[in-house]
């Protein structure tokens, strides 16, 4: 029996052997041409953001002296690297806090669109991350548009990507028609913007971290206030109560100078403990992780590093601050630490508002001028929704060329013959001058002298508007009817004035 296996298994060896020497025929198969398509450029489609994302873990403050020559904007990049965009961006839409909601009203600013075919309009929307939709209305466009609206919702933090759709006229079934723009941000740039500005979980009460620091200025602000009325009344013991209350309030209680400052075996700290430093430190890293996130755009970028350095130029004046509360609780009398309360104050209000450190009649968001407010209008500026061509949508989108000339707006009237001209440099994120007086028939000439950035000269009123022009191009307006005319920048600015805005006085 014992064989037979044996002999069994050595003709299956045989055949396995065979059956490996036998040659494999040779198939020829006939080259079939494979029809060549054409590569398209990908269009950023929006991405929804997590609901499930885990925080980030809040970053912790740093140690530092009180040394009023530490700088603090270069703790962080300056200036992040723009990365040119691979798609042709026709605009975005952005969002500003209103008396209702934080976040609740919106800017819409687009350029080379062409007006919507016979029959239809435009309709902007925006999508959370359930795409669920807002409708926020129907606006004209020709060209270029601006359209402005106010809701009651925190819209940055409620949606997280935007589109437009072409809807028929006198159609309003509530139904989305075909989209031919859509509006996004990357989802871990929106992410950390958000965090600057909208809400983070690890945070006291999940405060985002601009907010938080607003909120813990002003509590040092009113203890300083309070400082120079003990200081009024000759009451220097509690004085220097409210100084070690402010510093607390700025240096949080793991900061280096937190604790009993004045003596009374108590550490007071009417904050919340986390500290304007920490919430600052916060902002600009959490800016930077904005910036550094992929698929970061050049708007994200641009609007990053002015979070970083506004948000420094703050914790410089914290320092400084800190140095004249100290100055306060070394004093003999109330006589004695008078100016360092003053300065304290002052030092305060610059770390909310900024200041015009280079005299131009602006505060920029350069190095040692643009503070707290500067620093939350860019964060706002930084998860603006940027408009990119659809993909499938209808083919009403007319790219722009890849050198765009400025548009010469209409002036404010009737064209009469020019009887001056003036010259306005565009610089540092800023007209130069803020404030001009010039007479009826004056050639007004924008110059944008900042090297990277596009500007405009956009009437609050839309009575007049350059168009967005390069760095190195300008644009000129003549302006014949009386009247004073605020404008700002499309991209930097606000119809409010704030941010890159001046004024225009046209005198007869």
């Amino acid at each position: 029996m014992k064989v037979k296996r044996v002999v069994i298994l050595l003709l299956m060896l045989a055949l396995v052997l065979a059956a490996c020497g036998e040659e494999e025929p040779a198939v020829e198969q006939e080259a079939t041409a494979v029809p060549e398509v054409a590569e398209v450029a990908p269009t950023d489609a929006p991405t929804a953001e997590p609901t499930d994302a885990a925080p980030t873990e809040a970053p912790k403050p740093k140690e530092s002296t009180v040394a009023p020559t530490t700088d603090h904007t270069a703790e962080h990049t300056a200036e992040p690297v723009v990365a040119e965009e691979t798609a042709p961006r026709f605009g975005l839409v952005r969002f500003r806090d209103n008396d209702a909601a934080l976040s609740g009203s919106f800017q819409l600013l687009l350029e080379n669109v062409p007006a919507a075919p016979a029959g239809s309009h435009y309709e902007l929307w925006l999508r959370d991350d359930r795409f669920n939709t807002l409708n926020l209305g129907e606006f004209v466009v020709d060209g270029a548009s601006q359209y402005t609206g106010s809701t009651d919702i925190n819209l940055l933090a409620a949606y997280n990507a935007a589109f437009i759709s072409i809807e028929p006229d006198g159609v309003d079934d509530g139904e989305v028609g075909v989209i031919v723009f859509e509006g996004v941000v990357p989802a871990d740039s929106l992410l950390h913007a958000r965090h600057v500005v909208t809400a983070f979980p690890a945070n006291p009460e999940g405060k985002a971290f601009l907010i938080g620091a607003k909120e813990q200025l002003d509590f040092a602000l009113e203890h300083a206030g309070l400082l120079l009325g003990e200081l009024a009344n000759d009451n220097l013991r509690e004085a220097q109560r409210h100084a070690e209350h402010v510093v607390n309030i700025l240096d949080g209680e793991t900061g280096p100078n937190f604790g009993d400052l004045d003596g009374d075996t108590l550490a007071q700290n009417p904050g919340d403990g986390y500290g304007v430093r920490a919430y600052f430190i916060g902002a600009q890293e959490h800016a930077q992780l904005a910036a550094d996130a992929e698929g970061a755009t050049a708007e994200v970028k641009l609007h990053a590093g002015h979070v970083i350095i506004s948000s420094g130029n703050a914790l410089n004046s914290i320092d400084a601050g800190i140095v004249q509360a100290l100055r306060v609780i070394a004093s003999d009398s109330a006589a004695e630490a008078q100016a360092a309360a003053e300065e304290l104050q002052h030092l305060l209000q610059i770390a909310i508002d900024g200041q015009d450190a280079n005299g131009d009649g602006s505060i920029a968001p350069i190095e040692n001028e643009g503070g707290w407010q500067i620093a939350y209008d860019h964060a706002l500026n930084m998860a603006a929704f940027e408009f990119f061509a659809a993909t499938g949508g209808a083919p009403v989108v007319a790219a722009p060329t890849a050198e765009t000339a400025p548009v010469e707006a209409p002036a404010p009237t009737v064209t009469a013959p020019i009887a001056a001209a003036v010259t306005i440099p565009m610089a540092n994120f800023a007209y130069q001058p803020t404030e001009i007086t010039v007479s009826k028939g004056t050639a007004v000439t924008w110059v944008n002298e900042d090297s990277g950035p596009r500007h405009s000269a956009t009437a609050a009123d839309n009575s007049f508007d350059t168009g967005l022009f390069d760095a190195g191009e300008q644009a000129t307006l003549t302006f014949n009817t009386p009247g004073t005319y605020v404008y700002y920048c499309l991209l930097h600015g606000s119809p409010d004035g704030s941010g890159m805005a001046a004024t225009i006085t046209v005198t007869d």
